[in-house]
């Protein structure tokens, strides 16, 4: 069972920046030897590692952000195609120099966590206790992550199928919803990071989202990646 439209939301961005990419690199034809061209192909790297699921991905498309958000005219500028700046110059007996911020770089800080997120999918976590309460008797167990969903307009959770089931009052629990409680992404070699726990009690209930309380909150948990002694069940 998987959600709709996650696909799309979570590529949205690597098209962005290979479209932007695309037209940095003809806008600068004759000088394809500069730092701006290189920060298109790293760009485009990134953004082909990402739908080939591959490590770095994120990093790279990382990188091709942050280095266009500080612009200063006419020494410094590596924004890929299109900018939106604001910022002021200082006139100077040797020519103006303008100091800028990329506010279209910075906006586009905000789709990296739901790449860090979605890059997630596929890979093992185990979920342990972080509090003596109703899991203590259960965890720790095992899962693979298998899908990046928004669940009632909170985007970023992460859908972990358990390598097996555990019995919740009368219902067996294949499936759970953790996201970290400081909104932060998920990163699996951080230790203790701490996670809301949520049950998927109905895996039809996966289909539509838009209301939280299907998926009861249990507590709060720790995740992390597991050991490489862990056996997968």
């Amino acid at each position: 069972m998987t959600t709709k439209n996650s696909f799309s939301t979570e590529t949205i961005l690597p098209i962005v920046v290979i479209l932007l990419s695309v037209l940095n690199i003809s806008n600068h034809v004759h000088n394809l030897i500069s730092i701006s061209i290189l920060n298109s192909l790293i760009g485009i790297i990134g953004s082909v590692l990402f739908f080939l699921k591959k490590a770095n991905a994120v990093k790279l498309i990382y990188i091709w952000i942050i280095v266009q958000i500080v612009i200063i005219d006419p020494f410094f500028d590596l924004s890929q195609g299109l900018s939106f700046k604001l910022g002021f110059t200082l006139g100077l007996n040797n020519g103006d120099i303008g100091l800028n911020i990329n506010v279209l770089a910075i906006l586009m800080l905000g789709g990296v966590k739901i790449l860090e997120t979605a890059s997630l999918v596929g890979k093992r976590l185990t979920l342990k206790k972080f509090r003596d309460g109703t899991l203590e008797d259960i965890l720790p167990i095992s899962g693979t992550i298998t899908e990046r969903i928004s669940l009632e307009n909170e985007k970023n959770w992460i859908l972990v199928t358990l390598d097996g089931a555990f019995d919740y009052k009368t219902q067996k629990i294949h499936k759970v919803l953790i996201k970290r409680k400081d909104d932060k992404s998920i990163k699996l070699k951080e230790k203790n990071q701490i996670t809301f726990l949520r049950l998927v009690l109905d895996e039809d209930d996966l289909i539509n989202l838009s209301n939280k309380s299907k998926f009861p909150f249990i507590d709060w948990i720790i995740c992390e990646k597991p050991s490489k002694q862990e056996p997968i069940l």
